[in-house]
């Protein structure tokens, strides 16, 4: 598996967020080193989400729009990303014949769970 840099961003201006407070893009984008063209498409997913509250014009920003302890970073990279899947097997027991009685299916399906506890991490705790 890995991560587009979107989500890395997204991580990055969450925890950013958190120590810092509501400022704006531009400043975020320059504190981050994120090209703001790319940061801006991430506000966007992330205010869609919920996770920030943003206002244009002038005296504009972004600030956090949940409590840092509340947001978890496996939810954020799966709101950017979408869902992780290491097989299609996971997902589907169908995908394949073999599936009902794959023992490598059952090992991609307890490494997935430890990748969920790893991911479970607040943004509270990476701040």
């Amino acid at each position: 598996m890995k991560l587009t840099r979107s989500s890395d961003y997204a991580v990055r201006l969450l925890i950013h967020l958190a120590r810092e407070g509501e400022g704006t893009s531009r400043k975020f984008a320059r504190d981050l080193k994120i090209p703001f063209n790319h940061l801006s498409k991430v506000v966007q997913t992330l205010a869609r989400k919920g996770y920030l509250i943003s206002r244009k014009g002038k005296g504009g920003g972004i600030s956090l729009a949940k409590e840092p302890s509340k947001i978890v970073v496996g939810k954020v990279i799966e709101d950017v990303e979408g869902p992780m899947v290491l097989s299609e097997c996971i997902l589907n027991l169908n995908a394949c014949s073999f599936s009902k009685s794959c023992k490598f299916r059952k090992k991609l399906t307890s490494i997935k769970k430890c990748l969920h506890d790893l991911f479970s991490t607040t943004i509270s705790e990476l701040a």
